[in-house]
């Protein structure tokens, strides 16, 4: 059975590659969304900075999320012992007995739904651009950092002993059932030949019905 191997990618090299990504759709998007983006990860610096501000923040919100999954799981009931009832059984992925893996979710979710959501890039300037991309190189300094070190104190958090260790020279990540067959092969090749299929038969399809694709 062949044994495994490691692959190291060196945390400054991972660094940059982010911050160019981020530096390349900051350039697109201009410097007044990258401002906004901006001002959302310094917030959530803020709980790095002041830690004793996390563990209160989050208690907050999961308790507000479970009076809310309760009122949904209820069936929209009003009745307080019952939701009460619902709300203590409800498991939500974070707690603030270890608030970090909330700001993990949120830093995640928050960076998806904000570089995800386009807007016209024809009004954009040179200016913006340019501005645009500085920020984003920031914005991918701080989405690293952010997630690093909210990680450490994740796993510190969970594990007192790795907490006494110290901040740990290197983070290995390992991937169960690597397929030993090349891209095409095993159920590579099947989801390629199906993609190409529906797109093939996506466009025989719009030019028997003479409606070019993307247009009206």
């Amino acid at each position: 059975m062949p044994s495994g191997f490691t692959l190291q990618i060196p945390y400054d090299q991972l660094l940059l590659l982010v911050m160019a990504l981020f530096m390349g759709v900051g350039a697109l998007r201009g410097w007044y969304r990258e401002f906004i983006s901006t001002a959302v990860l310094v917030a959530l610096a803020v709980f790095l900075i002041e830690p004793q501000l996390a563990t209160p923040v989050v208690r907050y919100i999961s308790e507000l999320l479970r009076i809310v999954v309760a009122f949904v799981r209820s069936g929209f009931s009003l009745n307080l012992s019952r939701l009460a009832s619902v709300a203590d059984e409800t498991t939500l992925p974070f707690d603030a007995s270890n608030p970090y893996m909330f700001f993990i979710i949120a830093l995640v979710i928050f960076v998806l739904v904000s570089y995800a959501t386009g807007g016209s890039l024809k009004k954009v300037t040179a200016l913006s651009r340019l501005l645009g991309g500085l920020l984003g190189l920031f914005n991918g300094y701080l989405v690293i950092s952010l997630f690093k070190e909210y990680a450490l104190k994740y796993f510190q958090k969970a594990s007192p002993g790795l907490a006494a260790a110290g901040t740990p020279g290197t983070v290995g990540v390992a991937v169960a059932n690597l397929p030993a067959t090349g891209f095409l092969g095993g159920r590579g090749g099947t989801v390629v030949l199906a993609l190409l299929a529906l797109m093939v038969g996506v466009l025989l399809i719009s030019m028997i019905s003479n409606h070019p694709i993307g247009k009206r």
